[in-house]
């Protein structure tokens, strides 16, 4: 917990602002009034819970602006280690709490001003209680699956994929064992479900009396090629290593003699695949990220842990003590590249050096950024629009201009926005490049900022 606390603590003041924190100080600022689309009504939680933090300061620091999500990582990663060791004991426990502790998309969540690791905690909780609140049929055990279960609901509209899977397979497989559908009871329904469903009801019909649309739409889809790389990128994010654990952690829990185990292994396939399905299938419709399979990282992270409680319950004791150590620090070295990566480099864009070049030339030249919320935070002086993404766009750019820069942003896959190679050849063609800023890195990803000089006749 010390390390967890000590890397996030790191995160949260080691990198700059990214596009959409700067975009959380306006719509923490303005709530329902935000002048950014599609606005909040679909996640207000996150956003109400920052506004007292943006009434006290009106141009916060990044690290104040994270001091929320820092808590809520910290707190996410304590819940981790409590539901994988009341679900296999306390050796899966330590292994999900190392495996959440050095993490980089948690770690990414816990240090950056939006509602991810928030979404995290609160599936962590409503997958660590629900089943207990099953079994139990008690009041007070449903009221601590409520609470999470509506805040994240309300936090954002992707929480709601994989709890649809948690609360069928917690529904489907009891802990006696066997698949049986057991429909919610009466005490159920009296403390969960029907409250949940009630309070949602009046939150749509507020925003509807107060000419709030409820409209969950993130503007148009980001194409073909965008959508094929989501489930890698959620790979990537929690590593190859740790996904291959989950997996071989839920072919164990499904065959285990335990039957609160069984479950929970079920209760990863359904969240997961749910997830899975849901965001391919709405990115045809609107604008999906990698970000946004945050809520399924407890079931992913907690079934990664149990091959190694596995391995160390079922085998001989010096078999299983070497061969559970053995894997453990497999799995472990094999995290840490991305780990270090993350620590490093981020997993952002730093604008700021090729900033400080533009800068050091004296010359007022017009500069194409993207974003532009970025350049003009940290340089406002500087005479910027916004970096158009088509030959034709830069070509009547250069043609107004005559002398520009053009900063661009750069991923494994080339120039973001640029999936048909346009601008990267008209770049080459019409610019002469004057930087390239990016850290270290051990992994496969790539957060490289590219500067560029273009003059009309080159």
């Amino acid at each position: 917990m010390i390390v967890a606390v000590l890397l996030r603590v790191y995160e949260v003041f080691r990198f700059p602002f990214e596009q959409d924190e700067l975009y959380t100080i306006d719509e923490a600022t303005n709530l329902f009034h935000t002048r950014l689309l599609p606005g909040i009504q679909a996640r207000p939680v996150f956003f109400l819970l920052e506004h007292p933090f943006l009434s006290i300061s009106a141009a916060p620091s990044a690290p104040y602006l994270r001091l929320l999500p820092l808590i809520f990582g910290v707190a996410g990663v304590w819940v981790t280690w409590r539901l994988a060791r009341d679900l296999a004991g306390p050796v899966a426990g330590f292994m999900a709490l190392v495996l959440v502790t050095i993490s980089p998309w948690h770690l990414y969540a816990s240090g950056f001003a939006r509602y991810y690791s928030l979404l995290y905690l609160l599936a962590a909780l409503v997958c660590w209680q629900l089943p207990m609140a099953i079994d139990s049929d008690r009041p007070r055990r449903y009221l601590t699956v409520l609470v999470p279960l509506f805040l994240g609901t309300w936090t954002h509209p992707s929480f709601v994929f994989p709890m649809i899977g948690v609360a069928l397979a917690a529904s489907l497989f009891p802990p006696t064992g066997g698949v049986s559908f057991h429909w919610p009871t009466r005490t159920a329904w009296i403390w969960l479900w029907g409250p949940f469903l009630g309070l949602s009801v009046v939150v749509l019909v507020a925003m509807r009396i107060l000419h709030h649309s409820a409209d969950v739409a993130n503007g148009g889809d980001r194409g073909l090629l965008a959508t094929l790389r989501l489930v890698p990128a959620m790979v990537d994010w929690m590593t190859l290593l740790v996904a291959a654990s989950a997996v071989a952690g839920v072919v164990l829990l499904a065959r285990s003699g335990s039957g609160s185990a069984r479950r929970f292994g079920w209760m990863a396939v359904f969240g997961c695949v749910f997830t899975l399905v849901a965001l391919f299938a709405l990115s045809f419709r609107t604008s999906i990220y990698a970000d946004y399979g945050i809520a399924a990282l407890p079931l992913v992270l907690v079934v990664a842990a149990f091959p190694i409680a596995w391995l160390a319950e079922h085998l001989s004791p010096n078999v299983a003590q070497f061969g559970a150590n053995s894997i453990a620090w497999i799995l472990v070295i094999g995290i840490l590249p991305s780990t270090f990566s993350h620590l490093s480099d981020g997993t952002r864009f730093d604008y700021r050096p090729a900033l400080a070049q533009i800068n050091t030339t004296g010359a007022s030249l017009e500069v194409l950024a993207w974003p532009i919320a970025i350049q003009r935070a940290y340089d406002p002086a500087l005479k910027s629009r916004e970096l158009p993404t088509s030959a034709a766009g830069l070509d009547s750019a250069l043609k107004r201009y005559q002398d520009l820069w053009a900063i661009v942003s750069v991923k494994r896959y080339g120039i973001v926005g640029d999936d048909t190679g346009e601008m990267a050849q008209w770049l080459r063609q019409n610019c002469r490049q004057k930087g390239e800023y990016q850290r270290p890195r051990l992994d496969y990803r790539i957060y490289r900022v590219d500067l560029w000089r273009c003059t009309a006749g080159a």
